[in-house]
């Protein structure tokens, strides 16, 4: 579950639910994230810790060689 980026995930649920939480860190000035980018961020965390199971870790350039 992600909240809104206004308000963020009421304060009930994650009290109801404190061990299935996560928390993204951010610096103390910046209010909120854009919520693409906080999904963003947790799904890459899921498939990091995964080792990107099922995912090209490495692939070919087009038009030049590396």
């Amino acid at each position: 579950m992600f909240g809104k980026e206004s308000a963020g995930i009421p304060e009930e649920i994650l009290v109801e639910h404190p061990d299935d939480c996560i928390r993204i860190p951010m610096l103390p000035e910046i209010r909120s994230l854009n919520l693409s980018n906080s999904v963003n961020i947790v799904l890459y965390e899921a498939l990091r810790q995964n080792n990107f199971k099922g995912l090209e870790t490495e692939g070919e350039l087009h038009r030049l060689h590396w």
